[in-house]
């Protein structure tokens, strides 16, 4: 086991030490740029165009995210504000797009483990110290979940009757929070 986290830990540390095909998206909307990134620092992004091109760095001052390609999936990131981070937003993964969004912060010395679901596709199965985040399009700061898991979600997801039948049963943990947003943003919505 001992062995196992620490493959799991190296892997992790290197694949954000590498430079990376990657997509910038700007907060005003002006056209993404495609070239070389890594993240640095936890908070800044280096970027350059080409793969041996001049580095800049950026921010969440004038960056609103970031999207890795080439691990077999894509990756996006996002500089979001939080209640407790109001004035400089976090660079967090954003795990479930929706009308409420998912985000984790795993740029921390944390690290989470692919797991294959039925249909072929793969969740992220995140450890317990991994902090979470939700936030609605309406609101300005996103909200993290801690603490206890059924007074967490039913503080923010509200009366959804499935969530609170899954939840009973165990179907919807921490470890399985990515899919209860899934289903929250599918079924519980009012559109």
């Amino acid at each position: 086991m001992k062995y196992l986290s620490i493959v799991f830990i190296l892997i992790f540390s290197i694949s954000f030490c590498q430079t990376q095909e990657a997509t910038l998206y700007f907060k005003d909307g002006g056209e993404p740029i495609s070239g070389y990134a890594e993240i640095y620092q936890g908070y800044k992004i280096k970027f350059k165009l080409e793969e041996n091109g001049e580095v800049s760095i950026w921010t969440g001052a004038v960056v609103k995210g970031i999207t890795f390609h080439g691990f077999e999936f894509d990756r996006s990131f996002e500089y979001v504000l939080t209640q407790k981070f109001k004035r400089y937003p976090l660079l967090l993964e954003l795990l479930t797009d929706g009308e409420v969004k998912l985000y984790a912060d795993v740029l921390k010395p944390n690290f989470y483990v692919p797991v294959p679901l039925d249909g072929g596709l793969g969740v992220w199965r995140l450890p317990k110290s991994t902090k979470y985040y939700v936030k609605r399009d309406s609101e300005l700061y996103a909200s993290r979940l801690k603490g206890n898991f059924k007074k967490s979600i039913r503080e923010y997801f509200g009366n959804c009757i499935g969530i609170e039948k899954r939840i009973k049963n165990h179907q919807f943990r921490w470890a399985t929070l990515p899919e209860l947003v899934e289903y929250y943003n599918n079924y519980c919505v009012d559109f």
